[in-house]
């Protein structure tokens, strides 16, 4: 699938120029049924894409509800904060 970088054609962000290869039936439904117009190759991609950030969060809560993460007390947190903070200082060399 050949891409390329486009300018932005004042819509405000870069494009970029794809060519697909689709059999000629399905490239004729497909183009009959609007599919084919960029603004609805857009929108079938911005929806996956969603649809795979909604199952890819699903996924990571399943996974901390079945086995969830240690509760730290106050004061752990304040250790790893201290930590953290000491690591950033040492690191400036201050």
């Amino acid at each position: 699938m050949p891409a390329s970088l486009g300018s932005n054609h004042g819509c405000g962000a870069p494009l970029t120029t794809i060519e697909i290869t689709l059999p000629d039936a399905l490239a004729a439904e497909a183009s009959g049924a609007g599919l084919l117009a960029p603004e609805a190759i857009e929108r079938l991609l911005r929806d996956k894409l969603a649809s795979d950030r909604i199952v890819r969060l699903q996924d990571a809560r399943a996974a901390l509800a079945a086995d969830p993460p240690e509760v730290l007390t106050r004061q752990e947190i304040n250790e790893e904060i201290s930590a953290y903070r000491m690591g950033q200082r040492l690191a400036a060399g201050s």
